[in-house]
């Protein structure tokens, strides 16, 4: 029995780009880069979800750093270190974990 792929195309089998990870939402149809058939991703996670806790990775570490250490600068690269590593982890989380099917 083979095991099915998350992220793979089901008309064609191929993996799709990391990139496609923003255009995941519910009930939302795009085409494969390969093949050019539709597909769905199954329920899943909007990446939107990434966007709100990557804003909120980036503000609560600057208010503290900014509370802590005065220092515009600093605060900024903190605040986009752990903005970005959170946009990441989310990203590969609904990367690895999105099954897409075919378009009715």
């Amino acid at each position: 029995m083979e095991k099915e792929e998350n992220f793979q195309c089901p008309h064609c089998c191929v993996k799709l780009p990391f990139i496609y990870v923003v255009k995941i939402k519910n009930d939302h149809e795009f085409d494969c880069p390969h093949c050019g058939g539709t597909i769905v991703p199954e329920k899943t996670k909007s990446f939107l979800w990434g966007y709100v806790l990557g804003f909120l990775a980036f503000v609560v570490p600057a208010q503290i750093t900014l509370y802590l250490y005065d220092d515009i600068v600093l605060t900024f690269v903190v605040s986009t270190m752990c903005s970005l590593t959170v946009i990441f982890l989310i990203s590969v989380y609904i990367y690895s974990n999105t099954r897409l099917t075919k378009s009715l």
